[in-house]
């Protein structure tokens, strides 16, 4: 069988798991990776013998490594790396627990560079391949309440411009993928976990824009079946873009925001260039 795999992390729900149903759907091959997984079942039984889970905790990267080869090892091939799993702390920076935001690092950008080292092996072998790392909307600017999972999604998305760099000379085409909201339970899920009042009276204010975020899930403008067959379209073309954001409220964040960046850049360049040496060139 000559079609490709793919790699789906966090493929027990939301974006994942239409995304594994989306695969499918076309023909072709998965390994899905996640804590559980009983969601994928139906799948797998509607799909005999293109769906391979691996239920394994990604934060370990030893363990991911050994659950893994086997599945690549049985459908021969891997072509498509989807780092998709993450979730999202809320909440004040001066309130958020230390244990608490190192676990926020833990999963959504080392748990990325564990599956990363995990698969680049089978494709820098076969000289080609396609890796999509999910950040958000959240990876290009920022909120109030979202430091945590900003950081860690700014963090994803340095990681992968110079991955990008490496890997191409190799066949290898990387694409950071930036989800604006979605209709999933990813909201509902950070929502759930807000603390009921706030430790410092001057956050006040942020706390209840979180809550009136957290208000709003169910009505986001994304819709996940259609950011899956997008991404399906991505791994298709023969020349993808660095970054692709999704959904209409996606593509107006990151505009707004790197225009007033520009023109903020522009107003500050005299300061900016004044601290050159004198007589040297850029």
């Amino acid at each position: 069988m000559d079609t490709r795999v793919w790699l789906i992390t966090g493929a027990s729900g939301g974006l994942g798991r239409a995304l594994v149903a989306e695969v499918l759907g076309a023909g072709e091959r998965v390994v899905a990776v996640s804590r559980d997984g009983e969601p994928l079942r139906p799948l797998a039984a509607d799909h005999p013998g293109r769906l391979l889970t691996s239920s394994v905790d990604i934060t370990d990267a030893d363990a991911l490594r050994q659950a893994l080869d086997d599945p690549i090892a049985r459908f021969g091939r891997l072509d498509v790396v989807v780092n998709n799993a993450g979730y999202a702390l809320a909440g004040p920076l001066e309130e958020l627990d230390d244990a608490e935001l190192r676990a926020q690092f833990e999963v959504n950008f080392f748990a990325a560079v564990n599956v990363l080292r995990a698969a680049l092996p089978h494709l820098r072998a076969a000289k080609t391949g396609r890796v999509l790392q999910i950040s958000s909307l959240a990876g290009q600017i920022g909120a109030p309440g979202m430091s945590a999972y900003t950081a860690s999604k700014h963090a994803l998305e340095g990681l992968s411009v110079s991955v990008a760099a490496e890997l191409a000379p190799l066949g290898i085409r990387t694409t950071i993928v930036e989800p604006g909201a979605a209709r999933t339970g990813f909201r509902a899920n950070w929502a759930s976990r807000l603390p009921t009042g706030g430790a410092i009276p001057d956050y006040l204010p942020v706390h209840e824009a979180l809550a009136r975020s957290a208000g709003a899930a169910g009505g986001q403008i994304g819709d996940p079946v259609r950011m899956a067959r997008a991404l399906v379209a991505l791994a298709d073309m023969p020349n993808p873009p660095l970054r692709l954001p999704l959904g209409s409220d996606a593509l107006a964040g990151i505009e707004n925001t790197r225009s007033d960046q520009l023109a903020e850049l522009r107003r500050y360049a005299p300061l900016s260039a004044s601290t050159d040496y004198p007589g040297s060139r850029p």
